[in-house]
């Protein structure tokens, strides 16, 4: 089968989650004997195709006023410019189309499109070519992908959410198979309007098993993400002032280069909190005994959370997007409503249960990408 994915980003670029469920996934398709093309966004001037673990990597130079993912800062005007282009970007609709009728794919799967815009569907369907969307963020409610905002989620029924996803709504009637990541994300987009002449689907996101030590006592607590406030960061380092005499306090990631980063810097200096910045997962995990990740904004997966239980460690998290149903599939979730209050009495009373290798074969490439080619294949999940 020949499959073009689209996401805005693909490695080497990576902001979160999803640039890594892609690419985890297109291996696993060629792995598995397919033709497997992903179309992704460029800061170049020029079109590049280049071949990264068997798969083809295609980045187009986007068509818009700036490259959004790198530190400068940008005026209000420039933002606004940016996501009106990109409300319905015509320029990117005919470079996609003519990448569409060169690869000739049997199916297109489009995941992340910020960048690309909806008219990305149009151009799908205008090639004749049947469309699978996965929804990885909330772009579709509002070009921020986050539905996060001055400190707390935005509600659907907000005006800025009703003017941003009036047209998309419009627009994902192309899409013939819609996947969500998790139920959370899946029914919030159904449920409000979108993607009405597809079959529904949930597949969550695959996600590789690291072996990492173990230790009998909790002493080590972990936070691992972009130290912002909406991954809870400032929360970590209160508890971090409350409880650095009894636990130590590391953090891996990087702050974003916003007004909140001198703030969070501060606060994490007074609270003793040891930032590590960038590691990799398997040393992060290595040298702790359980993660913290006091989440504001509603995470429409979790990889983060999924990756620590399966390398065994226990996880203190708030009921937040998929959250409480991850915590139902996989044992070693708190789940606290006040984790400031209840971080001690939560880590000292939890008895670390082993992951069952059942579990663990639900997460991984092969049992995720079968799924999907059932999907691609329009046959019922195995």
């Amino acid at each position: 089968m020949k499959i073009m994915i689209f996401n805005t980003l693909y490695f080497p670029y990576r902001i979160g989650g999803a640039e890594v469920s892609v690419q985890i996934l297109a291996e696993e398709l060629v792995n598995q004997g397919h033709s497997v093309r992903v179309v992704s966004l460029t800061e170049e001037k020029k079109k590049s195709l280049t071949i990264i673990n068997g798969v083809e990597s295609l980045k187009l130079p986007l068509a818009n006023v700036y490259w959004p993912f790198s530190d400068s800062k940008k005026s209000k005007l420039q933002k606004a410019m940016w996501h009106l282009y990109d409300y319905l970007n015509i320029r990117m609709y005919f470079k996609v189309m003519k990448e569409i009728k060169t690869f000739s794919p049997d199916i297109v799967h489009t995941n992340n499109i910020s960048g690309f815009s909806v008219l990305l569907w149009k151009a799908v369907k205008k090639c004749n070519v049947r469309l699978i969307h996965t929804s990885r963020d909330y772009y579709l409610f509002h070009p921020n992908s986050t539905l996060f905002s001055n400190g707390k989620n935005m509600a659907i029924a907000d005006k800025r959410v009703v003017f941003w996803s009036a047209i998309k709504e419009k627009y994902s009637r192309y899409v013939d198979e819609y996947v969500g990541i998790s139920h959370f994300i899946q029914e919030l987009h159904e449920n409000n309007g979108f993607f009405k002449n597809a079959d529904k689907h949930v597949v969550y996101n695959a996600v590789k098993e690291i072996k990492s030590n173990k230790q009998s006592e909790v002493r080590r607590i972990g936070f691992i993400g972009r130290l912002t406030i909406e991954k809870g960061f400032d929360v970590f380092c209160r508890i971090a002032d409350k409880n650095k005499e009894k636990y130590s306090f590391i953090a891996a990631g990087n702050y974003v280069n916003n007004y909140e980063q001198a703030e969070l810097n501060q606060l994490a200096k007074s609270s003793g909190v040891v930032v590590k910045g960038y590691m990799k997962l398997d040393e992060f995990l290595d040298q702790i005994d359980a993660v913290v990740l006091p989440i504001k904004w509603n995470e429409p997966f979790g990889r983060t959370v999924v990756e620590c239980v399966l390398a065994g460690k226990l996880v203190l998290t708030n009921p937040v997007g998929a959250m409480k149903e991850l915590s139902l599939l996989l044992p070693n979730i708190i789940i606290s409503n006040d984790i400031g209050s209840d971080f001690d009495k939560k880590i000292s009373q939890a008895k670390l249960v082993p992951v069952d290798s059942g579990i663990i074969d639900k997460f991984t490439p092969e049992e995720i990408a079968n799924q999907y080619l059932c999907i691609y294949n329009e046959k019922e999940s195995l």
